[in-house]
C-alpha cells in the first residue's frame, strides 16, 4: 500500500519513511508542493500525508489543488505540521490533522485510522471565515508573482534590446572591413596586381569563398538586428511574380549547379502582386541556401511559384515554395526554426554549419508582408518552406 509524504525537510521524510515501512508501507516522498502534485497523480496512493509550510506551493493550496481533482477526492489527505491551523485544515478540505512533533507510538495507529475511513470534522461557522482568509492569502501571493514576474518580463525586454544593439554594433564592425577584404582577394585571384600561380590562385578562391560565406552571415545578422529594432520598412511595387521568381533562380544558379542540384521550376503565379521585390527576393534566397545546405548533393529540388485564394473575401496570396530531399523539419519544431539563432542540431558537432538565421530573416520579410511561413513535410521526402505574402498589402 503506498502513502505519499510531501515534506521539505529531509530528516522528517527519513523518519516517516522508516516507522511506516516497518509496517509494510510503500513510501513515496516529495520535497515540494509541486512534486507531489505530480507524484498524486501518478502513483495513486492509499494516503497523503502534507505538511504545510512547503517550498512551491504551501500544504493549504496543494489541498485545494488535490480536491479540485475528482481522481483524487476520495484519498484521505491528512495534515502532518508544527506550523498548521487545525480548524483552517479542515475547513480547506484536509481529512485529519497530525501535530509535529509526532507520537512514535501512537503515529502508524493514526495512519491506519484515516485508511479505515476515520475523518475528523472542523466546525461549521468557521469554515467561511477560514475559506476567505485562505481566498486573500491566494490572491496576495498571486499579486506578487505577477509583479516578480512582470519585473523580470521587463528586465528579459531591455536584455533582448541590448543584445540586438550589441549584435547591431558587432555586426556593423565585421562588414566595414569585409567589403575590401573581399575586394582585394577578387582582384589578386583576376591579376589585376601581376600573375600569380596555380596554386596560389587555388588558395585564393578558397579565401573569396569562405570570405563569401562570412559577408553572407553578417549581412544576416544585420537583417536580424534591423528587424528587431524597426529599422526596416517596406518600398512595394506592382510586380509579376514568375519573373520576379525566375530571377531569384537565375541569381543562384552557380550555387544551384555547385551541389549539382536537380531543379525543377512550377511558376504559374500570373497575377501581378504588390510586393516588396527586394525583400522577397532576399527572403526567397534564403530559403534556397537553406535547401541547398539540408539537401544532399545531387539532390532535387522543387521550387514552385503560384496563387493562393483562400480566408474570409477570398484573400490572394502568392506562394513561392521549394522542396528538397533533406532530413525534414520535425512537426514539434517547425515554430522554432524561425527564431533567430535556432537550429534543430545546436551541438558542436552538428552535421550543418549556419548561425539559424535564414528562416527567421524570410519569416520576418513575410510577416512584414502581413504574410507567413508555412512549413510541411515535401513529397520528395524532405522539408517543404513556403514563403506566403498577399498579393496586396493588409
Amino acid at each position: 500500500m503506498k502513502i505519499l509524504h510531501i515534506e521539505d525537510r529531509r530528516e522528517n521524510r527519513l523518519l516517516i519513511r522508516k516507522l511506516l515501512e516497518s509496517k509494510g508501507f510503500t513510501v513515496v516522498d516529495a520535497a515540494d508542493g509541486l512534486t507531489g502534485l505530480a507524484l498524486a497523480r501518478a502513483v495513486e496512493p492509499a494516503l497523503i500525508l502534507i505538511d504545510i509550510n512547503i517550498p512551491g506551493l504551501n500544504g493549504y493550496e496543494v489541498i485545494t489543488r488535490l480536491k479540485a481533482e475528482p481522481a483524487l477526492t476520495a484519498i484521505p489527505m491528512v495534515a502532518i505540521t508544527a506550523e498548521g491551523d487545525r480548524g483552517r485544515a479542515l475547513a480547506l478540505g484536509f481529512d485529519g490533522f497530525i501535530t509535529k512533533p509526532i507520537s512514535i507510538a501512537r503515529f502508524t495507529a493514526d495512519i491506519q485510522r484515516f485508511l479505515s475511513g476515520y475523518r475528523e470534522e472542523g466546525r461549521a461557522e468557521e469554515r467561511a471565515g477560514h475559506l476567505l482568509e485562505h481566498s486573500q492569502e491566494v490572491v496576495d501571493r498571486l499579486e506578487g508573482q505577477l509583479r516578480a514576474l512582470t519585473h523580470a518580463h521587463d528586465r528579459l525586454k531591455e536584455v533582448d534590446r541590448l543584445k540586438m544593439a550589441v549584435l547591431r554594433n558587432v555586426s556593423h564592425e565585421l562588414a566595414t572591413p569585409m567589403t575590401p577584404l573581399l575586394g582585394y582577394t577578387r582582384m589578386l585571384a583576376q591579376e589585376e596586381m601581376g600573375p600569380i600561380n596555380d596554386k596560389q590562385a587555388q588558395t585564393l578562391g578558397r579565401m573569396e569563398g569562405a570570405l563569401s560565406r562570412l559577408k553572407h552571415l553578417i549581412d544576416n545578422l544585420l537583417e536580424v538586428t534591423r528587424f528587431a529594432t524597426g529599422a526596416i520598412s517596406l518600398k512595394p511595387e506592382v510586380v509579376q511574380p514568375d519573373a520576379l521568381l525566375r530571377a531569384v533562380v537565375g541569381g543562384l544558379s552557380e550555387a544551384i549547379a555547385a551541389r549539382g542540384a536537380r531543379l525543377t521550376l512550377r511558376a504559374t503565379a500570373v497575377e501581378e502582386a504588390l510586393v516588396d521585390p527586394q525583400r522577397l527576393s532576399e527572403a526567397f534566397e534564403q530559403l534556397i541556401d537553406n535547401a541547398l545546405k539540408f539537401g544532399p548533393e545531387g539532390g532535387a529540388l522543387l521550387i514552385e511559384g503560384q496563387i493562393l485564394v483562400e480566408g474570409e473575401g477570398d484573400r490572394r496570396l502568392l506562394e513561392w515554395a521549394i522542396s528538397d530531399e533533406g532530413p525534414g523539419i520535425p512537426a514539434a519544431q517547425r515554430d522554432a526554426v524561425i527564431e533567430p539563432f535556432y537550429q534543430i542540431d545546436g551541438s558542436a558537432t552538428r552535421a550543418f554549419g549556419g548561425a539559424g538565421l535564414g528562416l527567421a530573416v524570410a519569416h520576418q520579410v513575410a510577416a512584414l508582408h502581413g504574410g507567413a511561413l508555412s512549413i510541411t513535410s515535401s513529397t520528395l521526402g524532405g522539408a517543404r518552406v513556403a514563403l506566403r505574402v498577399p498579393t496586396r498589402p493588409v
